[in-house]
């Protein structure tokens, strides 16, 4: 079995930092090492994920961007008389 060795600093005066010593501190020692590499497969998994909705999310807007426009058509605002109906009928009841 191959094994790698790394060795890790914090600078307890930084604020991520110090939290990550933190949680490692709270740790059982048997299993900070998994805890570490669980964290490190989760973030680069977090990012690839990031990546791909970034870059599906800028293909469909590119998609867009080449659909034809179509005006919308409002209707004429003319006076069909439609308006003095309505008000005659409202009439009767006062």
């Amino acid at each position: 079995m191959q094994r790698k060795k790394m060795t890790l600093r914090f600078d307890l005066d930084r604020p991520e930092d110090r939290q990550a010593w933190e949680y490692l501190q709270g740790l059982n020692p048997a299993s900070m090492n998994k805890a570490v590499l669980s964290i490190i497969n989760q973030a680069e998994l977090t990012s690839r994920i990031q990546e791909i909705v970034q870059n599906t999310i800028r293909e469909e807007l590119a998609t867009l961007k080449q659909l034809p426009v179509q005006p919308v058509q409002t209707e004429p605002e003319g006076d069909d008389g439609t308006d003095d109906a309505i008000m005659g009928f409202l009439d009767n009841f006062m």
